[in-house]
């Protein structure tokens, strides 16, 4: 439902040749969670095929984690998602949907998110904002970002990714969310189920946290300014003081990570060489099933996600 994936195609290598002129700007890796969109769903989209096209699921089982590439063209639309609580109450569902965000290269040089309340906002003033469609994202953080930058969203939080951004997102794996604004920015009508997730007009404001937090505390508490460290050969950038749910790493050539789950994703950011003896090179995603270790050689650079 927005503009994007030219990014995309460009990092893996598709000829725009092939492509039929429709936006795609998201690319689910590995992925055992099917979409929702809020008007005509598709049987099996968002389900992610391994190169011999069988299912992920068939060969992983469900994964606890969904890890998306992402490039917008345009901005999102301003949206939250679920807290697990919150999921269990409203959606009736097991997991809610916090997620990150690593900038990739190719990131714009003005690019910025929106993420968080503004000092004062309320839900009445939230809500009365969205009945206007008037002064929405006047009332979110802006925040600019660039390639090698973390951004951590938690369940609850209202964002909006802003244009000309290319990451990888990892999130719990669901598709729930409520959306605050009837249009995308270049003019398409948000269905109405997907902007109230199907939990209708009245309780989708429950899923917002209204914590009114200053620019400098959103900063510190979910934002991590990037440049790679190299003098650390794989590092975490996201872990268990931000979130139990999930992990991200970075690993460069000759590095090595244990995972705390046998399962991960593995997008190939830069280079070529090899994953666990595998060849690679930039744009490649991989599925890494039945083993912790993730190991990198030659003059390649992952985002590892379990």
């Amino acid at each position: 439902m927005y503009l994007g994936g030219g990014r995309i195609d460009e990092f893996c290598g598709v000829s725009t040749d092939v492509l039929d002129g429709l936006p795609r700007p998201e690319d689910w890796l590995a992925s055992t969670t099917q979409a929702f969109n809020g008007a005509v769903e598709i049987s099996g989209e968002g389900l992610g095929r391994l190169e011999d096209g069988r299912l992920v699921k068939d060969v992983a089982g469900e994964l606890p984690i969904l890890v998306k590439l992402l490039d917008s063209d345009e901005r999102l639309v301003i949206q939250a998602h679920p807290t697990v609580p919150c999921a269990k109450q409203l959606f009736n569902s097991r997991v809610g949907k916090t997620e990150c965000w690593y900038f990739l290269p190719g990131t714009a040089p003005d690019a910025c998110v929106y993420l968080g309340f503004k000092p004062g906002v309320t839900r009445q003033m939230w809500r009365g904002a969205f009945e206007d469609q008037k002064g929405l994202l006047d009332m979110l953080h802006c925040i600019p970002v660039s390639s090698g930058d973390f951004v951590f969203v938690d369940g609850g939080v209202p964002h909006a990714i802003g244009a000309g951004c290319f990451m990888v997102e990892l999130q719990e794996p669901s598709d729930l969310m409520v959306v605050a604004e009837r249009f995308t920015p270049s003019g398409r009508r948000i269905p109405d189920a997907k902007m109230h997730g199907g939990v209708g007009w009245e309780r989708m404001f429950d899923v917002y946290e209204y914590e009114d937090l200053d620019y400098e505390e959103v900063c510190r508490r979910y934002v991590r300014r990037g440049g790679e460290r190299k003098d650390h050969k794989a590092f975490c950038v996201c872990g268990p003081e931000l979130t139990d749910k999930f992990g991200m790493w970075r690993v460069l050539s000759g590095g090595r990570v244990v995972l705390p789950r046998e399962n991960s994703v593995v997008v190939v950011t830069e280079g070529a060489g090899s994953v666990n003896g595998i060849g690679v090179k930039k744009g490649d995603r991989l599925l890494v099933c039945g083993e912790k270790t993730v190991e990198a050689h030659g003059d390649v650079a992952l985002v590892v996600c379990a």
